[in-house]
């Protein structure tokens, strides 16, 4: 064979642009913080008119339960204080044959015995002057 080489004919290829990416490069390193998702706004609360009304008297019954609570509390604690502190009353029992003007005058000698009998009336909640054998009366103080 001859000593000249075979020479190929060579094929030259047209060039082609570099393909860029256009993906998010991220760093390698250990530290950085990775690229977050951007944020959507803030969704906002809409109310309609029923709504509205529902909010309102739930917030005004609270508010009237809590000032409920708070007076009878404070007004429970106060009653309790003025019932210890109160003198007990004098109760009487009725006998056979006695009438509400023998109990009055006998229970405010120097007072008119008519005041005195109307006080009794008042405090027990009688219906009438008559009275029963054996029936409680709470006495007035006597003055």
């Amino acid at each position: 064979m001859s000593a000249t080489a075979l020479a190929l004919p060579v094929v030259a290829r047209p060039l082609r642009p570099a393909r860029r990416s256009i993906a998010v490069v991220r760093p390698r390193c250990a530290t950085a913080r990775p690229v977050a998702p951007p944020r959507r706004p803030a969704r906002t609360l809409r109310l309609t008119r029923r709504g509205r009304l529902v909010v309102t008297c739930t917030a005004a019954t609270l508010l009237t339960g809590a000032v409920v609570a708070v007076t009878g509390a404070l007004s429970s604690a106060s009653a309790g204080v003025e019932r210890t502190s109160a003198p007990p009353a004098a109760v009487l029992t009725v006998l056979p044959g006695q009438t509400l003007s023998q109990i009055a005058g006998q229970w405010s000698p120097g007072a008119d015995w008519r005041e005195v009998a109307g006080e009794i009336v008042q405090l027990n909640a009688l219906p009438s002057m008559t009275l029963q054998t054996g029936q409680q009366l709470t006495m007035p103080e006597q003055g």
